[in-house]
């Protein structure tokens, strides 16, 4: 029986990586409230919700990958899953190091945060789809 669609590595671990950073976020976020004392469930459901639907996200674009491979003239070459993990990777990231400075706002300033403080999501997001392109 042959497969209906073989995911690459590169597809693999940016599914792998962007369910990891949404658990480290969820982690993260849990922590910082705990820490600040602002711990509301209404809050954490709400998390719970935005998880649930970037992981919506992540099977919608494994669907139109599995569909595009099977319908003439549609196949994405893997990169439709690939732009979507990474950006949820992207905003996952920026997400925790949120968290992290509020658990902990010493850090705010600490020279490993200076890395991050010039970050331009807008840069990043075009960087990605670029690179997606040349893949495609």
């Amino acid at each position: 029986m042959e497969a209906i669609y073989t995911f690459t590595e590169p597809q693999i671990w940016a599914i792998g990586g962007a369910l990891l950073m949404m658990l480290f976020d969820m982690v993260t976020g849990i922590a910082q409230s705990l820490f600040n004392h602002n711990f509301k469930s209404s809050t954490m459901r709400q998390g719970l919700g935005h998880k649930a639907t970037l992981s919506l996200i992540i099977l919608l674009s494994i669907c139109i990958e599995i569909l595009g491979a099977h319908i003439a003239g549609l196949d994405f070459g893997g990169v439709t899953v690939y732009v979507v993990c990474i950006a949820i990777i992207g905003m996952e990231f920026a997400s925790i190091l949120e968290n992290i400075k509020r658990a902990y706002p010493e850090l705010a300033d600490a020279p490993i945060m200076k890395i991050f403080e010039h970050a331009d999501t807008d840069e990043i997001t075009k960087a990605i789809a670029d690179e997606a392109a040349k893949r495609g």
